[in-house]
């Protein structure tokens, strides 16, 4: 538990300070965000440091590095102690940053052209699906079974689809946080809340390992896999610090592509993939917006919502930014409530 705790807090007091000095650096660098024409109420947030989410990642995987060392042994007093990291746990990282560098890629060539527009659509989508089919093998070579798990003691066998559907919901999810990546601290302050829920589900699992072992694979029933949440948690708290509204830098798709990552291999490491409808409910609504606009003004030829994603409709019937993130973040928080509850109860009945 003081692990978990430990590796929150460095990852959170890391970012605070590394993104402050990035800031300076990248103003110095002129590097910038460049907005699109069309959300022309964003016009002054041009130029504000870009490509914060390198931030995000340096400081969970010194979070979680660091939460390996220990220095006070019970009984023993100071010893410095460096424990043995789950190889599993730091795969899952790794196939994260994997993703992320994929936006950093894209924000690159944004920053370089001095345009928002970095990679295509076909390159970005044909990288992204690199990265999940890395995410789908690994998962598959874990051993898991096709069992498509709603609550862990609940699932439906659906066969060799499950190895192509977690391709699809990684990609998905990533592309969804990316999309919902549109004003000031809504996607670090919504993550922050969902991975501090995720954080509770994988530290009952841990403690609970004799239920949970029938659906998990022994490499995440670890504290470790907790390690690894706090450490992102902490490092999305830190990051909304300087990215809260007037944002004094931006996550960029490098943050966004890290995150979005973040969340399917997490919960499908914890069998419990149907969560992400609770826990990603906000950029699943966010990118289902935007399916729904595009699709209507395709065949209907005429939009749904005044703009697309969800956040800019409510910013166009003059909603305070403020006012329409706030408001997100309480959603995101009843339904990650929700999902908590819904766990829980699987709990109650097949656990005990």
């Amino acid at each position: 538990m003081i692990g978990i705790i430990v590796s929150g807090g460095l990852s959170f007091l890391f970012v605070l300070v590394s993104t402050f000095l990035g800031v300076n650096y990248f103003k110095s660098r002129n590097i910038g965000q460049n907005i699109q024409e069309e959300v022309v109420h964003h016009e002054h947030k041009k130029g504000t440091p870009t490509m914060g989410g390198i931030f995000l990642i340096l400081g969970t995987s010194f979070g979680f590095f660091a939460s390996h060392i220990n220095f006070w042994t019970i009984g023993r007093g100071f010893e410095v102690v460096l424990r043995r990291i789950n190889e599993d746990v730091l795969a899952l990282l790794i196939i994260a940053i994997a993703m992320a560098l994929v936006g950093l890629v894209d924000d690159y060539l944004k920053v370089k052209g001095n345009r928002n527009l970095g990679l295509t659509v076909k390159q970005k989508f044909g990288l992204q699906f690199l990265a999940g089919i890395l995410a789908a093998v690994y998962i598959y070579n874990l051993g898991y079974s096709t069992q498509l798990y709603i609550f862990s003691g609940f699932g439906i066998d659906i066969g060799f689809f499950k190895w192509i559907l977690i391709v699809f919901v990684f990609v998905g999810i990533t592309n969804a946080v990316n999309l919902t990546d549109g004003l000031d601290g809504l996607v670090a302050g919504s993550s922050s809340i969902s991975f501090a829920g995720i954080l509770v589900i994988s530290f009952w699992t841990y403690r609970h390992p004799e239920y949970y072992s029938n659906f998990i694979s022994d490499s995440f029933l670890t504290v470790d896999i907790s390690l690894l949440i706090s450490s992102v948690s902490g490092a999305c708290l830190g990051f909304l610090w300087w990215n809260t509204n007037p944002a004094k830098i931006i996550m960029g798709d490098v943050g966004s592509h890290f995150i979005g990552a973040m969340f399917p291999l997490i919960l499908i490491s914890l069998g419990a993939e149907g969560l992400l409808l609770f826990f990603c409910f906000l950029f699943l609504i966010e990118a289902g917006s935007v399916i729904i606009q595009v699709v209507s003004f395709r065949y209907r030829k005429k939009r749904i919502f005044k703009m697309a994603p969800l956040h800019h409709h409510f910013e166009m019937k003059n909603w305070a930014e403020t006012t329409v993130i706030v408001r997100f973040w309480i959603i995101n928080g009843i339904f990650v409530v929700l999902g908590l509850g819904l766990f829980y109860a699987d709990w109650v009945l097949f656990g005990n």
